[in-house]
């Protein structure tokens, strides 16, 4: 591929006035090489693995080696992180940009501070981002992304599509306006506007299960590679002769897949042989590219300054951890709780667990710092104050259970309410038991919740909270980690956290 500014090298937007491109000619038995991550949510990677500026040396070397190479990206970047919670994520397109980028796929993640920050950070970006099955109330391809694109690559043309998981709806904030479409349909149509428009090979860009890419290898016809993202998976492996490649995440590997492309003629016909290879490389150890090191130095300093200020000491255990806040009662979700309860004088605070990212211990006697808190809630969402009837408060409660056995982030922690639960029970039918202040629950009775604008919108399966009366939206409410901050100063620190909120049978 020449290394030309990618615009460049587009051939083909899916607009007509690009229909008169003159006919391909048969190409030379060609390498075409894919550079493929996904899912990266921080600057400088975790625990030692993974980091753009390793990323960018393995770009650098890999490009030496094939040189019709396309850097890809399968969604997911701009959220959540530390840094992100504040910058709402424009440091990574930033870096993005600096690596050189080539096209890549919307992630659920894109949307978490809502579409018009998608919108903002599609135009910073230096490369496309695809969203064939995103689309706006028009019924066009939303918020600046692309349908599909054709580039030129070693002399093939190479047609992208990209698809991202309708349960985005649920997984993130797309808005009221944002509608998803079918994930095999849509992709079937882009295969035959592709096919149509002069594309001799065809990826597919998704943000999707793995279980879904593997439907699409089954049910589209003409696809020669699934570039992936969204399980964290680091494999590639060949499903009806299509190769799927998905590169875990936080950029601890680089997958790189090579096509060997021939026009074979037989008989007076001809047939397009594609045969692939891959190799994930890992960024643990590798050399950082110190241009892009310099650049996240300059963003982490600034971050530093601005986080290591102390906000109180915790003279308890605090655990953050995967397993914990999202299946069974945690102090810190607790605490979190209890201070959206405080902000908004509630009767009841409640929050998902898959809401607190830390994935930490706190000792006792931890002094916790600005970079904590938004370290444990790096959404950038913010308290609002809801009614709900006693079955809504119910059914609130049986939603954040529904799951408990898969350790799913709807798991809720709570404040002002307690109650207990089985789980050897139907889901929807397992808690037994709740008491509001001390007092039984009513089903008929009036509750105001404290809560998050997420949920209360209906993400992470809490559709009962969608179109309840809001006291306080989204609009008036306020940062949930500073709500949290605010909450630790004013009681001079964490000295105890009242538990026996949660009972499990």
């Amino acid at each position: 591929m020449k290394h030309k500014s990618l615009f460049n090298r587009v051939l083909l937007l899916l607009a007509p006035v690009f229909l008169l491109l003159t006919a391909s000619v048969s190409a030379e038995p060609t390498k075409l090489t894919f550079l493929h991550f996904n899912d990266i949510y921080q600057l400088s990677g975790v625990k030692g693995n993974g980091g753009f500026a390793e990323l960018s040396t393995l770009i650098k070397a890999e490009k030496a080696r094939s040189p019709n190479t396309v850097v890809t990206f399968g969604g997911d970047l701009i959220s959540p992180s530390i840094m992100s919670g504040l910058s709402k994520g424009t440091e990574m397109i930033a870096l993005m940009n600096a690596v050189g980028t080539d096209i890549a796929v919307l992630g659920n993640h894109e949307f978490d501070f809502g579409p018009e920050v998608t919108a903002e950070r599609i135009s910073e970006s230096t490369f496309p981002w695809l969203g064939t099955n995103i689309f706006d109330g028009a019924g066009n391809v939303a918020l600046g992304a692309q349908s599909a694109m054709i580039m030129e690559v070693g002399g093939f043309k190479v047609g992208f599509f990209g698809i991202l998981t309708p349960e985005t709806v649920f997984l993130s904030q797309p808005g009221k306006d944002i509608r998803f479409g079918d994930v095999v349909g849509t992709a079937n149509a882009a295969v035959k506007a592709l096919t149509e428009s002069g594309a001799e090979i065809i990826i597919a860009l998704t943000h999707l299960d793995l279980a879904k890419d593997e439907d699409l290898t089954e049910q589209v016809e003409g696809l020669h590679a699934v570039l992936a993202g969204h399980d964290h998976v680091a494999a590639t492996f060949v499903k009806n002769d299509v190769p799927v490649m998905q590169s875990g995440a936080d950029g601890i590997y680089l997958g790189v897949l090579d096509l060997d492309v021939e026009w074979i003629e037989s008989r007076g016909k001809k047939r397009l042989s594609v045969l692939p290879s891959w190799k994930m490389v890992a960024t643990r150890g590798v050399t950082p590219d110190p241009e892009i090191k310099a650049i996240i130095d300059n963003y982490e300093a600034a971050l530093d300054k601005e986080l290591s200020v102390p906000i109180g000491k915790t003279a308890i255990l605090l655990d953050s951890t995967r397993g914990t806040v999202r299946s069974t009662e945690a102090a810190i979700g607790s605490l979190i709780s209890d201070a959206m309860r405080a902000e908004v004088k509630a009767d009841i605070g409640f929050t998902n667990g898959g809401g607190i990212r830390g994935d930490r211990l706190y000792d006792p006697g931890t002094v916790l710092t600005r970079k904590d808190i938004l370290t444990e809630l790096p959404f950038g969402n913010v308290t609002v104050l809801l009614e709900l009837s006693g079955a809504d408060v119910k059914e609130m409660l049986e939603t954040g259970v529904s799951k408990v056995e898969d350790v799913a982030g709807r798991f809720g922690q709570v404040s002002g309410v307690a109650f207990t639960y089985d789980k050897a029970l139907p889901s929807g039918a397992r808690i037994t038991e709740v008491t509001v202040g001390g007092a039984p629950l009513e089903m008929d009775k009036i509750y105001t919740v404290a809560t998050n604008d997420y949920i209360a919108d209906g993400g992470d399966g809490y559709a009962v909270l969608k179109g309840k009366k809001q006291l306080i939206d989204a609009s008036g409410g306020t940062l949930m980690a500073t709500t949290v901050m605010n909450y630790i100063r004013d009681m001079d620190g964490i000295n105890k956290v009242p538990g026996g909120r949660i009972t499990e049978k």
